[in-house]
């Protein structure tokens, strides 16, 4: 599959956890003026980066024995390897100004809808490439990401992209409040430079040093993405299932792909 369909409303859903009930009603709007989206794949090939403590699609999609296991507890695989590779795909567009994979960030020439409509593309793009991957394995068919599945994929993927600035905001100020992150320089394992937990420093060159730092360091741009998305998770999905009673299909995990140490710096 080429191209996947996504419905209106599963966007404006998305974009409801991220962006609020006003900017909800805006953008309802604009999108029934289009009547559907077609989203495409992307160009890039996520990064995987095997230093890093998380199982990834492609060990994922290379282990038959957990394949039957899975199969016998009726188990369904992880989302998070696919939606943090998408995100550190989207970090790496947002650090890359020629990149022909439409707008990761709202700018003044670059409206909301532009950028969900790209972070829209991107999760659709790993979706159907975690179908391909599925069936191209025998026995593994059942491991295509089913309808939920697919929405969550793409709830997540948009919801962290249309928040970069207030996730990034919190990531700093909690590494910054955990005083052994600076006393050993550990801040490039939560994804951060030096500079950005530093008072003082000039915003535009630190945005300049931070674009070309993800831009050419996978494992930094991995740790960044892993962070944002669990930030996301505890700050926005969370509260706001929980408000309407709910639980994802895979709220018994938890944020189960970060060690320890991040863990008590972020969630605690």
């Amino acid at each position: 599959m080429n191209t996947r369909l996504i419905n209106i409303t599963l966007l404006i859903q998305c974009l409801c956890l991220s962006r609020g009930y006003g900017f909800t009603i805006q953008l309802r709007s604009e999108l029934l003026a289009k009547n559907t989206l077609v989203l495409g794949q992307s160009s890039h090939v996520p990064v995987r980066v095997q230093a890093l403590r998380m199982t990834t699609d492609a060990e994922q999609e290379a282990s038959s024995p957990g394949d039957k296991m899975r199969e016998s507890n009726g188990k369904r695989p992880s989302l998070n390897p696919t939606i943090i590779n998408a995100i550190s795909e989207a970090l790496l567009i947002r650090s890359s100004p020629a990149s022909e994979d439409g707008p990761m960030e709202v700018t003044d020439g670059v409206s909301p809808i532009e950028v969900a409509v790209a972070a829209g593309q991107l999760a659709s793009s790993a979706i159907d490439k975690r179908a391909q991957t599925s069936t191209a394995v025998k026995g593994d068919e059942g491991s295509a990401f089913n309808q939920e599945e697919s929405h969550l994929v793409a709830g997540r993927v948009v919801g962290v992209v249309m928040r970069w600035e207030g996730l990034e905001g919190i990531l700093v100020d909690r590494v910054k409040g955990t005083k052994w992150v600076m006393k050993y320089g550990e801040e490039a394992s939560f994804g951060l430079t030096k500079d950005e937990c530093k008072d003082g420093c000039d915003k535009k060159e630190v945005d300049a040093v931070v674009k070309k730092r993800l831009k050419d360091d996978p494992l930094m741009r991995m740790c960044r993405s892993e962070c944002l998305y669990a930030l996301f998770l505890q700050t926005v999905e969370m509260p706001a299932m929980e408000k309407i009673g709910q639980l994802p299909s895979d709220a018994s995990s938890g944020i189960d792909f970060l060690d320890s140490d991040r863990i008590e710096v972020l969630l605690q």
